[in-house]
């Protein structure tokens, strides 16, 4: 894990948010002193890619009225 004090930070952000990007953890310090510990973001919710949510916003329509819950579930659900 990579290392980085607060005063890199201020002037590294870009490096950091690229190193986050690409899965690595960066360590915080403060004079010397670990302070935190910067986690990537993980996206293993377990929500499969076929889920039908993902696809809904292929039937978006800006000009279309707004769907009824009923309508809605319809199509998520099947019916």
């Amino acid at each position: 894990m990579k290392t980085i004090s607060i005063s890199e930070l201020r002037s590294k952000t870009r490096t950091l948010v690229r190193a986050l990007e690409n899965g690595k953890s960066v360590g915080l310090t403060n004079h010397g002193r670990k302070l935190a510990q910067i986690l990537p973001v993980r996206l293993s919710h377990g929500i499969s890619a076929t889920d039908p949510l993902y696809r809904f916003h292929r039937h978006a329509d800006a000009k279309a009225k707004p769907l009824t819950d009923r309508e809605i579930d319809r199509f998520v659900y099947g019916g």
